[in-house]
């Protein structure tokens, strides 16, 4: 329907991002503990790391990179593996932390935003299967003629188009982490420091459970 606008490619794109990354998952605890903890600077860095991992991983079900995904896919138990073991690290560090009453983000260097950028970054691309759930929006949203089409197979597809589709999925990520970057910190004025450090074992326990499942995963797909 929007294929005749300008810019209807960076418009798709922007929902793609916004649907797969507000789901609640361990990205978005991260985000909030780190905002809550570490200040905007984190929070944003965060958001900048996993709205780049989407734009990855749009890119790669767009352009139809069959050859990464097939070894992301077929390393998928390593990968996962991986990841749910960051996720308990993350875990244990934020039950053993605690949140400040105030927030010195002075302390922040590039180097630690660095971290949070390329920790998230790494994180979210060591779940492959997102980019089966990249593949199935994008066909859900008309982001794709139809199932399996990519770049080697649609005709009306040329890299301007796949530019657009790509910006708007970071876009779309971005702007999600960011509103929730501003929530935490309008929730954090109005939260006392009992509530910070209960949200705080709230997260570290989500994370655990994140990444027991993701561990469990890791197996069950080792064994096939």
């Amino acid at each position: 329907m929007l294929d005749g606008f300008p810019g209807a490619f960076f418009f798709k794109g922007a929902l793609v991002g916004l649907a797969i990354a507000a789901p609640v998952g361990p990205t978005a605890l991260i985000l909030v503990r780190r905002t809550l903890a570490r200040g905007w600077q984190a929070g944003l860095a965060t958001g900048l790391g996993a709205g780049t991992a989407d734009a990855i991983y749009g890119l790669l079900a767009v352009a139809g990179l069959s050859l990464v995904g097939d070894f992301l896919m077929a390393e998928r138990q390593w990968l996962a593996f991986i990841g749910g073991v960051i996720l308990v690290t993350l875990a244990v560090i934020s039950w053993r932390s605690h949140i400040a009453d105030r927030v010195n983000e002075k302390s922040l260097t590039v180097v630690g935003l660095a971290g949070h950028y390329f920790s998230i970054l790494m994180l979210t691309l060591a779940n492959p299967m997102t980019l089966l759930s990249f593949a199935g929006v994008m066909v859900a949203i008309g982001a794709l003629p139809e199932e399996g089409e990519n770049l080697t197979t649609a005709s009306a597809y040329d890299y301007h188009f796949v530019l657009q589709l790509v910006l708007g999925v970071l876009v779309g990520s971005v702007g999600w982490w960011f509103f929730l970057v501003a929530l935490s910190l309008a929730m954090r004025k109005r939260l006392s420091q009992q509530w910070l450090h209960s949200f705080n074992r709230v997260c570290a326990v989500g994370l655990l459970l994140f990444g027991g499942y993701v561990l469990l995963e890791a197996v069950r797909w080792a064994v096939e």
